[in-house]
């Protein structure tokens, strides 16, 4: 049998000087779990590390990376929960004064899209750092894609395991995991963690379902900084939401004032509560900024780079866009509630958050403040629930629809034929590991398949149609996938497509948009939409969250801004290549629509948030949707219209020579292709 065992840390700390030169550190001593590791990182086994957040696991992961590219000849692969976290380890790894910078470092999550160049890049690196999720669909259409990079990984660091435990996102840690060791069995995994109580159930499922090589496992109790952890409370007696919301917000002021001279991160788990306090600190002089998805990309990061290095940067408040793996200097924590909405905050969520307090560089202890209501009951059941470790349980299971997205992918690919097939598919998962049954879950999922189309059953055998071909394909939703199909078949049918409404609810209304919880604001705002889809001569009734999702598209076709709606729009935007990718293969591969020009319209329309009025304008290159906007406004129509008004067009883009001239150049470019097009 695959032996598991648990490796103790020692008194003794080794010096970094006794890993071998090709891998130099910024520091002369490993500290506990990294000198567990000295002894283990040239071996052929998996390790699991279970430490603290600021316990310096990524070092680990690095002595196993290092070997394993400069001494093993694989390439090594990073995994991290969020796209920020991934760009973070790029960002670092890529620095002239680290001990990778000389290697071929790429990076593939959602931001980036797998072109022909990239897959090239990915072929040549010797270091990949990539989402679950991403590695999930690089694993699925390992074939059809020919990610023959896969095979070449020889050491996985997966960090942030206890993601396998988390609702929405486990399952795919878990399959990709499944995945990546059906295609290359003899790979090292190393799982690094700050909260796994059953950090030895994981590993018996690492040695005995997954690689079967000798798994080892460390519980260090480590933490360079100290980290002590307060349970103030706030007045939760008033009945209206809004006025406990405001005690949180004073709670948290007075221990702000507290502390004059520390950097504090104050998680804030609504945007409203976010902005709020954001003002009253800006208010007090206290230099601050909100964290959160509203922001773009850039914006994000010039947040984090100023809060690292400017002193006067005392308060930055976030949801949890910070919460797993970013490295801040934040002296203290403060937790504006447990609630996110009405849901309880997930303990791991929690032990997130305030292990951001008190960073080795920065500081020699770290404080945490959670605030509890004041009601004693609630205060108890908080209290002793944040304070009792939650053991990682599979998500494979918890609801038939994320087993089918899983299932509908394994049927396209001939690996599940019937029922005996799914029973040995399971066999490997950690849901099974972990004593969990199929029984009913399974009877559910094929139905549900079934019901959808996105596979048929002949003669008790399963076979994907196109639906789950797509499905699987764009790593999608394969019940998504049958409901997009359906609305834009009604659709075209119904001649609704320049209806901007019409098109909007036939996006929004599919399975994974109808559950999601619509605030009172979002009602609000949502009103005058709402009665437009209503008053429609359809007598279908949408859901709310439907409803809020159709709204949301509604916005982004018409380029209108909406500040309460604004992280939603933002999320489906970022998303919008990909299902326009799977309309466009509905089109060709089921449906015969034949508008693939007209999806190409709509895609623009959205990515730039523009109305199709202003579509001639946005495909001159540099003109975005206000410049657009501004050209329209004083008759500029067109790429045409550009050209012979080029003295108007630039005192009214007010842009450097230069600029204008790689727009004149553009708007020549498209008016020549618009003339052989005619």
């Amino acid at each position: 049998m695959t032996k598991v065992k648990h490796v103790k840390e020692k008194k003794n700390l080794a010096s970094t000087s006794l890993y071998p030169e090709y891998a130099k550190f910024p520091f002369d001593e490993f500290n506990p779990p990294q000198t567990v590791i000295l002894e283990h990182f040239d071996k052929d086994v998996n390790f699991a590390v279970a430490a603290s957040t600021s316990a310096g696991k990524t070092i680990c992961g690095e002595m196993f990376l290092a070997n394993e590219i400069r001494v093993r000849g694989g390439k090594g692969m990073y995994l991290g929960t969020h796209k920020a976290l991934v760009q973070e380890k790029l960002d670092d790894w890529t620095n002239p004064e680290h001990h990778f910078s000389d290697l071929n470092i790429s990076i593939c999550s959602g931001d980036y899209q797998l072109t022909d160049a990239r897959k090239k890049e990915l072929e040549t690196s010797n270091l990949i750092t990539m989402t679950s999720e991403m590695l999930s669909s690089r694993c699925r259409n390992f074939k059809s894609e020919k990610n023959n990079f896969l095979t070449e990984i020889g050491t996985i660091v997966a960090d942030e395991g206890h993601l396998l435990g988390v609702n929405g996102r486990g399952d795919h840690l878990e399959v990709a995991l499944m995945k990546l060791t059906e295609i290359n069995p003899n790979i090292r995994i190393v799982l690094l963690s700050a909260t796994m109580p059953n950090v030895s159930e994981i590993c018996e499922w690492m040695a005995t379902r997954l690689n079967k090589k000798e798994t080892l496992f460390l519980n260090s109790e480590y933490r360079p900084c100290p980290l002590d952890v307060h349970y103030p409370v706030y007045d939760s007696n008033p009945w209206r939401y809004d006025m406990k919301e405001n005690n949180k917000i004073l709670t948290a002021l007075d221990i702000v004032e507290s502390y004059p001279n520390d950097k504090f991160l104050i998680f804030a788990h609504t945007k409203a509560t976010g902005n709020k306090i954001l003002k009253l600190l800006q208010d007090m002089g206290i230099k601050s900024e909100f964290h959160n998805a509203d922001l773009s990309k850039e914006k994000r990061i010039k947040i984090e780079s100023d809060f690292k290095t400017d002193k006067d940067f005392r308060c930055m408040v976030a949801t949890s866009t910070v919460a797993w793996g970013l490295n801040l200097p934040a002296r203290r924590v403060i937790l504006l509630g447990v609630h996110r909405g009405l849901d309880e905050l997930e303990t791991y969520d929690i032990k997130q958050m305030i292990g951001r307090a008190g960073r080795p560089k920065y500081d020699k202890k770290g404080d945490a403040y959670i605030l509890l209501p004041s009601k004693q009951k609630e205060y108890e059941h908080f209290r002793e629930k944040i304070e009792s470790p939650t053991n990682i349980t599979s998500q494979l299971l918890s609801h038939h629809k994320v087993l089918g997205f899983h299932l509908v992918s394994e049927i396209y690919l001939g690996n599940i034929k019937n029922k005996e097939d799914v029973n040995v598919w399971f066999n490997r998962s950690l849901a099974s590991h972990q004593a969990k049954e199929l029984k009913d879950i399974v009877a559910q999922c094929i139905e549900g398949l079934l019901g959808c189309g996105a596979i048929v059953e002949e003669d008790g055998f399963y076979k994907a149609t196109s639906i789950g071909k797509i499905a699987s394909l764009f790593y999608y939703s394969p019940f998504d996938v049958s409901d997009l199909k359906k609305n834009f078949s009604n659709l075209f049918k119904n001649k609704l497509d320049d209806e901007d409404s019409a098109i909007s609810i036939a996006l929004g209304n599919v399975d994974s948009q109808r559950g999601n919880i619509v605030s009172n604001a979002e009602k609000e705002v949502m009103s005058s939409y709402c009665k437009i889809i209503q008053d429609d001569k359809s007598s279908y009734s949408y859901s709310t969250g439907a409803l809020k999702a159709g709204y949301a598209y509604y916005n982004l076709i018409l380029g209108n801004s909406s500040p309460i709606m604004s992280a939603v729009m933002r999320n489906l935007q970022l998303d919008f290549d990909r299902m326009i990718q799977v309309l466009q293969a509905l089109d060709t591969m089921s449906a015969s629509w034949d508008r693939k020009a007209w999806f190409n319209t709509l895609a623009t329309r959205v990515r730039y948030g523009v109305p199709e009025y202003l579509i001639p304008l946005i495909t001159i290159p540099e003109i975005g949707g206000v410049r657009a906007r501004k050209l329209y406004s004083h008759q500029i129509r067109n790429a045409k219209d550009v050209v012979e008004n080029q003295q108007l067009v630039r005192a009214l883009l007010n842009m450097k020579p230069s600029a204008f001239e790689k727009v004149l150049a553009g708007a020549k470019a498209v008016q020549i292709k618009n003339m052989f097009a005619g």
